[in-house]
């Protein structure tokens, strides 16, 4: 029946005006069969239809026994039951069987159109000898449809049932006149007063549903404190545990008071009490996720997606709360399927969530892979190259790298994140003139020039390991030497205490290296004017490289004092043996 809903309740309102002279003519035919005459305007009117039950001969027995208790019991001024003529009539000329059991909805726009305001809603099915019976009254307030639980009924059979059934009605309707003075003081605006109305209707009947939402709603509308709603709605659920006004209420109050563990335990047995209901469930699905509990989320908007295969804004919805759980394999193929059916959805948004999503579930493949999808739809957006750049970084694909920093470069001088994936990358592949070239530019355009030069000066970093590598073979003089070039050449684009200290230390070394080369020439040099030319030379370098040290030391000390403190001691020896070696070396024939 709930895949007709709709249908339904549509066909049933065409019927309503179409049918109005038969259905004063029934009534009027139907008199006789309730004492009293016909009912006043003001009269309530009650409508029972056909129970549900596994046996469809007993749901209409049940149903019309408990018409004619009612009919019987109660004067037609009192309380009148919409008879059964009116009913069959109605759902005959809607397409429907006069046995048809109805849904909730399709019970409330049947008593609508024929002008009932209540209505009894059950089931009945055979237990052992005898019958079992489970009712409810319903009424509608405004768009709302408020339920009535009646006491699980046991008889002999229909008609025992009825007789039971009939009472507890009527004891459920004592607080019916409190509740409908509660809902205008409600309307009123006077919460007091309606409050008052409800408390007087649950003296008349503890169990009454109907007064303990009126009390509920004059707290809520009254702007009570969330604990005296909450008070009122585990009243409410203590009777009627599917209520979703107040499971809501609940949910709110919970949340207001910052206890989030109760606010999502209240919003997933709306769920359970309402599982078809979309705007419902969308509604939890939204505040399970801003409350921290997307997982939990996540199974009800499957159910939904079952319903509404491929629908776009549900799939959005579901990967959002993938990736707010972390569950990025599960992200990664939700992801690819919204933009299946929604083009529009592949933004740069969503690359850079699925781009972030593949890096956090270790898969660089899906990344590069969507970096190259981004690229390609947005060529010109420097951000959306940019993700690409970073995927060939990490795949360790470094001339992609430097081609799409490059790119980058040219379509936004101003990324200075861009400059240092291109100065980096030029460095990472050997080539240094391209880095530091890159780095003049890049300092140019404005980029960060203390981070630029933390990347060259890497590329001394570099050159000094290879220099420490050649000690004591024929290269190694040759290597500080580069190293002190690299260095001198760095500083000279962003000087920092870094560079200052690798000029101090491979200029020391390259003086050392000199005045031990000198000094190795004493004895060969008396005889040899060559090596004598040689041992000058070798003295002169001492001399420039020590000066050169003595100033770059200090200003770069700061890198590292320990090694920087050892240079300077030695460097006073070596500046202690130029003179006597320039005499030696450098003066007279």
């Amino acid at each position: 029946m709930k895949s007709t809903q709709r249908h339904t309740a549509a066909a049933l309102g065409y019927f309503a005006l179409s049918l109005a002279g038969t259905t004063m003519y029934a009534q009027a035919g139907a008199v006789a069969a309730q004492r009293g005459g016909a009912p006043n305007n003001d009269t309530p009117k009650i409508l029972v239809a056909t129970f549900r039950s596994s046996d469809r001969a007993l749901g209409v027995l049940m149903a019309d026994e408990t018409r004619k208790r009612i009919q019987s019991e109660h004067n037609a001024k009192e309380l009148y039951a919409i008879t059964k003529a009116n009913i069959n009539n109605t759902l005959e000329a809607s397409g429907y069987r006069p046995d048809s059991a109805l849904n909730a909805s399709d019970l409330m726009e049947l008593s609508k159109q024929l002008s009932g305001d209540q209505v009894l809603d059950g089931s009945v099915n055979k237990a052992g000898t005898g019958v079992h019976v489970e009712a409810r009254l319903l009424i509608k307030t405004g768009n709302q449809v408020l339920v009535q639980p009646l006491p699980p009924v046991e008889g002999k059979d229909a008609g025992d049932a009825a007789k039971t059934l009939e009472k507890a009605l009527v004891d459920a309707s004592k607080a019916l006149p409190a509740y409908r003075k509660c809902t205008n003081n409600l309307r009123a605006q006077k919460y007091d007063e309606a409050a008052t109305d409800a408390r007087a209707g649950l003296t008349l009947y503890p169990n009454s549903t109907f007064a303990r939402l009126c009390l509920l709603s004059a707290f809520s509308l009254g702007k009570g404190s969330p604990d005296s709603i909450i008070s009122a709605a585990t009243a409410v659920l203590a009777v009627d545990p599917t209520s979703l006004i107040a499971l809501n209420n609940a949910a709110e109050s919970y949340a207001a008071k910052g206890d989030k563990d109760k606010s999502i335990e209240y919003q997933l047995r709306i769920y359970r009490a309402d599982p078809t209901n979309t705007a419902v469930v969308s509604s939890i699905i939204q505040q399970l996720a801003q409350s921290g509990a997307p997982d939990r989320a996540i199974p009800m908007i499957d159910s939904l997606l079952v319903q509404n295969p491929g629908d776009p804004a549900m799939l959005s919805t579901k990967w959002k709360l993938q990736l707010a759980a972390k569950q990025y394999k599960n992200a990664l193929a939700t992801g690819e399927e919204l933009v299946k059916v929604d083009t529009a959805a592949a933004t740069l948004d969503y690359f850079q969530r699925q781009i972030g999503a593949a890096q956090s579930d270790s898969n660089s493949a899906a990344a590069q892979a969507l970096a190259a999808r981004a690229a390609q739809k947005y060529p010109k957006d420097a951000q959306i190259q940019m993700l690409l750049v970073q995927g060939y970084r990490k795949a360790g694909q470094l001339q992609q790298a430097y081609d799409a920093a490059r790119r980058v470069n040219e379509l936004d001088p101003k990324r200075s994140d861009a400059w240092l994936y291109a100065v980096a990358t030029a460095k990472d592949l050997n080539m240094v003139d391209s880095s530091l070239a890159i780095a003049q530019k890049a300092i140019a355009a404005g980029a960060d020039k203390e981070a630029i030069g933390q990347q060259l000066l890497a590329i001394v970093g570099a050159a000094q390991q290879k220099a420490v590598g050649a000690k004591g073979t024929p290269d190694e003089r040759a290597a500080w030497e580069a190293t002190l070039k690299t260095a001198q050449t760095v500083d000279a684009v962003t000087p920092t205490t870094g560079t200052k200290f690798f000029i101090g230390l491979s200029a020391f070394q390259v003086a050392l290296d000199a005045i031990n080369h000198a000094n190795s020439l004493q004895k060969t040099a008396a005889k040899d004017k060559a090596d004598r030319a040689k041992a000058c030379d070798e003295t002169k370098v001492a001399e420039d490289m020590a000066a050169t040290t003595a100033i770059a030391m200090p200003a770069g000390g700061s890198y590292s004092k320990e090694a920087a403190g050892q240079i300077l001691a030695a460097l006073s020896q070596v500046q202690d043996a130029i003179p006597q070696f320039k005499k030696v070396f450098c003066t007279g024939k």
